[in-house]
């Protein structure tokens, strides 16, 4: 969850630094924008530049909407306010087809030699040859399973080996409409599905159904584009606000990119590759570029500003990548098409991904090293690395790429392997030394029941034992097993001190340190190069603290015999379990793996539990209370807490804005002197 956030925060910056042209103080010498990739920990970070602008076509386009490049380089473009299609060759001579039945065409595919184009102003799909001969035009199917009051408004297209094509069609919320190569209508494909929220589930619960037919209906956003890999797998594109708004749909229709891949809402196209790397262009100019399995590879580009520099789109409508890496993006309000070469950098990973894609993990590492030298916090190269090294058994160095990679999948797979390897080079040698350590304690026990050789140690240990400060650090064990008699002995008898509790509230202090330092990577979150001393010290003196205060204060006024100290003392003491356990569990999840992180998480569970159980326990004995009344007290000790929180927040709220009011008013008189 906490590398998710991160992510989210980190793209928003990307596009507030693109939108602002911030961005241009950081720039490469000639690149008008900043390159990023995803760094470690799921951070975003600067990278050098990736793509390098290369040259502006203007073809006096007006308005166009969409453009398709072919294997051999050639492109095709709708210039949809011409009510044209331009072909432009690899030596930049260009073809035209114009003229009827063309009226507005919106979007275009080139596949089995034709030329398919989605015309809006005719609302139908025009094929053609390569010589722009009309071959067949295609309209509104007819089939009873499409619909008699059905909307046929084809916007974007994309066409399969077989010849059957898919169509985003303005308006419709049922997905593609799925074609053959006669026109005929064969279903529905890809459609959005509905969000469930909250409100929608209550809804539905608690309201009539004459009030639930009232609501604003919730219905799926439609599609806004679509695209097609070598491989058959199709891609849509929902400029709308969804979960995922680019998605790679299986046979079945599911997404099998991971889930939030894309999390910016204002994408407006996508383009494969053939290698599987996915291309797409946002409202804002920005360009990001996943590899197969959905991970950042680069962001780059900015929104134009009136500046007309090369590189920066004002509107973007499209994009498309050809078979070397070139990228071309279509202007639509400056009507030209911008293109983008691929530098040394970006070629070296393309190369990288290609090897280690294929499973060629050893092959590829020499360029991985190589690209981590020009990029230190390039998260594919470490992930590569781990993996060449996982294959050469090298299990310690391997546990090192992942983690800096932030792969605790791979993580956990190379510490089990790696867990393996010790237990079979070194089990034989701990068990001799555990028997020699027997046997030892076996000779000395008999020499103590002989000789009483022991019988110092003994008394030391007596001694320590015995004294009040040790009874009093160590209440809690026996307070585990006797809960009731130990809350009355600590009440009444003055069993513990405020000096041992105020200890064990800087041990609770301590472990919640160990927590970052101490706790395996699997199950660690959080990241020690953040942490911050006085905020964790507020995430355990401020729960504590307002528990201490509001529990007192309304024990106070229902009839608590508890004092403060009796509360001070008795909730850390309910913790014990958590206390004496949570170090133990936190040094133990070094060496396990995902496949045991059942042992971790009940374990901590059972602590959690545990310490619920001897704080009710404490309210109910410290307080003289029946069970019923432990419960109401806890419950209005909570709401309390609610309360002063939220006052807290007023106040915080009335502060800023007292606090802007001033700054504003000197800067006026600022202003007016």
């Amino acid at each position: 969850m906490k590398r998710k956030i991160r992510y989210l925060t980190a793209l928003a910056v990307l596009l507030l630094l693109s939108l602002s042209g911030i961005g241009s103080m950081f720039l490469n010498a000639g690149v008008p924008y900043v390159t990023w990739t995803q760094g470690p920990n799921g951070y975003i970070t600067e990278t050098q530049t990736a793509y390098l602008p290369e040259r502006v076509l203007k073809l006096g386009l007006n308005s166009p909407e969409d453009l398709f490049v072919d294997l051999d380089g050639t492109l095709y473009i709708c210039d949809t306010g011409n009510a044209r299609i331009v072909k432009v060759y690899t030596d930049g001579t260009t073809f035209e087809i114009s003229g009827e039945p063309l009226v507005k065409p919106t979007g275009i595919y080139v596949a089995n030699g034709f030329i398919y184009v989605a015309d809006y102003g005719s609302a139908q799909i025009h094929i053609y040859d390569q010589m722009g001969s009309l071959q067949k035009s295609i309209g509104k199917p007819d089939e009873v399973l499409f619909g008699a009051n059905t909307k046929f408004l084809p916007r974007k297209l994309t066409v399969d080996l077989r010849g059957n094509i898919y169509i985003v069609s303005e308006g419709s919320i049922s997905g593609l409409m799925q074609l053959n190569n006669q026109g005929e209508f064969l279903g529905y494909f890809g459609a959005n599905q509905t969000a469930t929220t909250l409100k929608m589930i209550l809804q539905k619960t608690f309201f009539t159904e004459e009030q639930m037919n009232k609501l604003f209906k919730n219905t799926p956003p439609s599609l806004n584009n679509v695209t097609i890999d070598s491989q058959g797998l199709i891609y849509t594109v929902t400029k709308a606000d969804v979960s995922d708004p680019v998605k790679k749909l299986s046979i079945s229709g599911s997404n099998l990119y991971p889930s939030q891949m894309v999390t910016n809402a204002q994408v407006v196209d996508a383009a494969v590759d053939a290698d599987g790397n996915t291309y797409t262009v946002d409202a804002s100019g920005v360009i990001f570029e996943y590899d197969s399995y959905g991970d950042l590879l680069f962001a780059f580009g900015s929104k134009e500003t009136g500046l007309d520099r090369m590189g920066l789109v004002a509107m973007p409508s499209a994009i498309a990548v050809t078979t070397d890496g070139r990228l071309f993006v279509l202007d639509q309000a400056k009507g030209m098409v911008q293109e983008y070469k691929m530098t040394e950098f970006a070629v070296k990973v393309h190369e990288g991904i290609k090897l280690y894609k294929a499973g060629l993990y050893e092959q590829s590492e020499q360029i991985w090293q190589e690209i981590k030298k020009m990029n230190s916090s390039f998260v594919m190269a470490y992930e590569a690395l781990g993996k060449s090294s996982f294959k050469k058994q090298n299990y310690t160095q391997s546990i090192e790429f992942y983690k800096i990679a932030g792969n605790k999948n791979g993580y956990s797979q190379t510490l089990w392997e790696n867990r393996n390897k010790w237990l079979t080079d070194y089990l034989g040698s701990v068990i001799l030394i555990l028997i020699a350590i027997g046997i030892l304690w076996k000779i000395i026990k008999w020499l103590d029941k002989k000789k009483n050789i022991l019988q110092p140690v003994r008394e030391v240990l007596a001694k320590v034992t015995n004294t009040t400060i040790w009874k009093q650090l160590f209440f809690g064990k026996k307070l585990i097993r006797h809960p009731s008699d130990c809350y009355y002995d600590l009440k009444y008898k003055g069993a513990v001190s405020v000096k041992t509790a105020t200890f064990w509230y800087l041990w609770l202090f301590i472990l919640q340190l160990t927590g970052i330092y101490v706790t395996g990577y699997i199950f660690n979150d959080a990241l020690p190069q953040y942490m911050s001393l006085s905020r964790e010290l507020l995430w355990v003196v401020l729960p504590i603290g307002l528990w201490l205060v509001c529990n007192y204060l309304v024990s106070t006024i229902t009839d608590g015999k508890g004092k403060f100290k009796d509360i001070y003392c008795g909730t850390i003491y309910a913790l014990s379990p958590y206390l004496y356990i949570a170090l133990p569990l936190q040094i133990l999840s070094n060496v396990l793996t995902q496949n045991e992180a059942f042992v971790y998480s009940y374990g901590f569970l059972v602590l959690y539990a545990w310490s619920a159980i001897l704080f009710f326990t404490m309210v109910k004995e410290i307080h003289q209370y029946s069970a019923k009344q432990a419960v109401k007290n806890i419950l209005l000790t909570l709401f309390t807490i609610l309360l002063f929180v939220l006052l807290a927040f007023i106040l915080y709220l009335l502060f800023q804005q007292m606090k802007d009011f001033f700054v504003n008013v000197v800067k006026e008189v600022g202003i007016r002197a």
